[in-house]
């Protein structure tokens, strides 16, 4: 069984044009390179004066931006192709710079399809790569095999399957014996840890595991 702490640092921020989060958020992680969408990188500039570091996409709403004059600085990475989206074209060029472990933010929000589909970008790459989604002052983070987690006891936890899972936990106020999860029929929402630490079992799948927020500090795994 592996162990997920809170004691790393990120490798970059990946910004999707989603709702982006608040500016103390960016602050949080400043010394983490900003790959943004090219709408992201509009809107970080418009709401808080903030320049990423590299901008990419097929960059047709960064240009009719007026704000582009301002942004030239930043590393601009065109990529015309529509097979993959905003969210994996990040990832990829992350993936390229041997950044693995990643906070990202703004992949929701707006169109619903666009939250759905970057969901399912996620497991396609999240093997690859260490992501982490911040939104709301919580985190999301994709789990594949068994782990025990330094939470804190009172701490609340959702576990989300992608798309099926088989379960047992320890530690929770409402244990899941060796349970079957399923999306559309079966989800672990909103659990209370009881005690410390927590272990999550899979048998089987995987699961979006939902907690509190550790800004700046990433998830590290451990053998």
């Amino acid at each position: 069984m592996r162990r997920l702490s809170f004691d790393a640092a990120f490798d970059a921020v990946v910004c999707l044009d989603g709702t982006i989060p608040e500016r103390e958020v960016f602050q949080c992680v400043q010394h983490c390179p900003v790959v943004a969408a090219d709408g992201a990188a509009v809107q970080l500039f418009r709401h808080y004066g903030l320049r990423a570091d590299v901008i990419i996409g097929d960059l047709d709403a960064f240009w009719r931006a007026p704000e582009a004059q301002w942004l030239q600085t930043a590393r601009l990475v065109q990529i015309a192709e529509q097979e993959t989206n905003d969210f994996e074209k990040a990832l990829q060029f992350c993936h390229q710079q041997v950044w693995r472990r990643l906070l990202v933010v703004g992949f929701q929000g707006r169109e619903p399809d666009h939250t759905l589909i970057n969901w399912s970008v996620a497991l396609r790459c999240g093997r690859e790569l260490e992501l982490c989604f911040y939104d709301s002052g919580r985190y999301g983070i994709l789990l594949w095999e068994s782990v025990e987690l330094a939470l804190e006891v009172g701490e609340v936890l959702s576990l989300v399957p992608q798309p099926a899972a088989r379960v047992r936990t320890h530690g929770l106020v409402w244990e899941l014996a060796d349970e079957r999860l399923q999306w559309g029929i079966r989800e672990s929402a909103r659990n209370v840890v009881r005690s410390v630490p927590v272990r999550i079992e899979l048998s089987e799948g995987a699961v979006a595991l939902f907690c509190q927020a550790r800004l700046p500090h990433a998830p590290r795994w451990e053998r």
